[in-house]
């Protein structure tokens, strides 16, 4: 397999409002006891104020804004109310993805704790059914439910249904009253739902407008809590404490690279919390096939460790195993799910590796042709990893990627092809893709991410209106299309204490819309360098008192780079555990003599 390109070039900090952000940060560092390096990259990133500052570094879930203001949520909690209170059955109607098992366990859980007997729930196999809300997954949905034939209860969709305008309607037609939660872009015609909450809806408050679909189910319940404690519903012994759910809520919406900025912020910093606490049997079993065991969940932890797994039950087409692992009630049946999750993410792996050297083929030629946006098509590809291929050809090549293969749930003949894409900042897929969409069935999805289904015969016409769509957008393209940015340039590495490693911890969780720091530093001498099976391991001086602070490059040693003398180091600085002992780590990004 070829290997990825070696880090890419850093950028400096802006030298714009130079004296305004020395002066912010000196403030700061007097009014709120932070080192003044700190505020100084928050007043970069848009933090304006003492006020703003303060609400940033200590978010509190008493910020959330009131969930009655999201549009359709009257309408939603009216409808709800209705069903609760005539003993309606409720169907809950997800996605595959990380986001959509989370929103489906978080709502399930939440209606059978208030009392609900009747709560069903179905995800579609992405190989048998088209994606999202569709008839064939209506009718799977009644069937579970023996008593309803379809008579009577709500249907709630979560994660999907912005676009199922046929699908609403046949629901509605068998009797279903339905409630759409989705947060992917509307375009089109809107479905005749009884309710609809999306934050990309025309005229919501700006405050809603990135949440993932599982921040969407989360205020749903916090506004139908308070409208059943105001109506005087009974919820048994004790009214549901909604903070308990928010470990869902922090796995969902990490997992679906949404900003971790304002409301997501919130509902990540305190689900960080309750994760860390593995009091659900399902995330406690996960931690410990991945390796996290006791220790606190961070952001990197989701995204790298158990997303991953759950989404590979989504990706293989069995997303219920994911579901079932988040709802299990006991910690055996939890643990023999964790172990399916791990064989199916072993699978997806393997698939991965067998396909991606064939598709790079394909956009070397592309590249060669001068193509800024890349259109693969890989008859074999397993389906289920068409996102993945992507996003590693995006990372290899530094361009829009589509990856498509064939579609076994057309029912055409084979004539249907079935693909995923994914961006860069800069070039919005779903307006690229908008833009092709005469030549498309069927799209969907985010800036950065999208899938899209395709008429066999349209595949070379695609290819090429999607290129020339990128270029026109103008973003940046190539392997050094995304540079590192550099947050701050320290002058000595004497700045680099615990007491400043410590206070960066304040910024997390880090995450799309709040990237992790980057630091720099010039004509630094490394210390005990050393290669560790082709990671650079080093130390550097730390705090002018002769202390020194840990560090490792990975996949950074280069025989040819001569460390006895100064170098320019780039790097993230980390919180690790050693034998269950905290401590702070600098991660290189970049190295470069001087």
């Amino acid at each position: 397999m070829k290997s990825l390109p070696p880090a890419l070039p850093y950028i400096l900090p802006p030298r714009t409002n130079a004296a305004a952000t020395r002066a912010f940060g000196s403030a700061a560092a007097a009014a709120c006891n932070i080192p003044p390096q700190l505020a100084e990259i928050l007043y970069q990133r848009g933090v304006a104020t003492l006020g703003e500052l303060q609400e940033f570094l200590y978010p509190q879930l008493a910020m959330l804004p009131d969930p009655a203001t999201m549009q359709g949520m009257e309408q939603a909690i009216d409808c709800l109310l209705t069903s609760c209170a005539a003993r309606k059955p409720v169907f809950i109607h997800g996605d595959y993805d990380v986001d959509g098992m989370t929103a489906t366990a978080l709502l399930v859980t939440f209606f059978r704790e208030i009392g609900m007997q009747s709560v069903c729930w179905y995800i579609p196999n992405r190989f048998e059914e088209k994606y999202g809300l569709s008839k064939q997954s209506i009718d799977k949905l009644i069937s579970l439910h023996e008593h309803s034939h379809g008579h009577g209860g709500v249907l709630i969709t979560v994660d999907c249904g912005i676009t199922a305008v046929e699908e609403v309607a046949y629901a509605r037609s068998l009797g279903f009253r339905v409630i759409v939660t989705d947060h992917h872009e509307p375009h089109g015609q809107r479905p005749e739902a009884d309710a609809i909450l999306n934050p990309k809806q025309s005229g919501e408050a700006a405050h809603f407008s990135s949440l993932a679909g599982v921040g969407v189910a989360f205020f749903l319940i916090m506004a139908l809590r308070r409208a059943m404690t105001t109506n005087g519903f009974s919820f048994g012994p004790t009214v549901p404490n909604l903070k308990k759910y928010l470990d869902l809520v922090a796995l969902g919406t990490v997992a679906d690279v949404v900003p971790l900025v304002g409301i997501n912020r919130i509902l990540v910093r305190a689900g960080l919390e309750v994760l860390s606490t593995k009091n659900r049997y399902g995330v406690s079993s996960l931690c410990d096939i991945c390796g996290i065991g006791a220790l606190p969940v961070q952001t990197e932890d989701i995204a790298y460790r158990l997303a991953p797994r759950l989404n590979a039950a989504g990706r293989l087409g069995q997303p219920h195993h994911g579901v079932n692992l988040l709802l299990a009630t006991t910690s055996d049946q939890a643990r023999d799910l964790t172990l399916v999750l791990e064989e199916l993410n072993r699978e997806r792996k393997q698939l991965e590796f067998e396909t991606l050297e064939e598709v790079m083929e394909q956009c070397g030629t592309q590249i060669q042709a001068g193509w800024n946006g890349l259109s693969v098509y890989h008859a074999a590809c397993h389906p289920g990893i068409v996102g993945i291929l992507a996003a590693r050809l995006v990372q290899r090549y530094g361009r829009p990627a589509i990856v498509l293969t064939d579609d076994a749930t057309g029912g055409d003949g084979g004539n249907r092809l079935k693909g995923s894409g994914r961006s860069l900042p800069g070039t919005n897929l779903v307006d690229a893709l908008q833009a092709c969409s005469p030549l498309l069935d069927q799209f969907g999805g985010h800036a950065m991410a999208a899938g899209l289904t395709i008429a066999r015969e349209n595949l070379d016409a695609f290819a090429a209106a999607f290129q020339q769509q990128v270029t026109s957008m103008g973003g940046p393209v190539g392997e050094g299309a995304v540079k590192i940015q550099v947050d701050y340039h320290f002058e000595n590495s004497s700045m680099l204490t615990e007491d400043f490693a410590r206070a960066m911890q304040l910024l997390q969780p880090c995450g799309e819309g709040n990237p992790e720091p980057v630091f720099l530093m010039t004509s630094e001498r490394l210390l005990q360098p050393r290669n560790v099976k082709g990671h650079l391991s080093f130390q550097v001086h730390s705090g002018g008192n002769g202390a020194a602070i840990r560090g490792i490059g990975f996949h950074l040693w280069r025989d040819s780079l001569d460390l006895r003398k100064p170098v320019d180091l780039v790097f993230h600085v980390k919180r690790s555990w050693y034998r269950g002992v905290e401590q702070h780590q600098l991660h290189a990004l970049h190295i470069a003599s001087c």
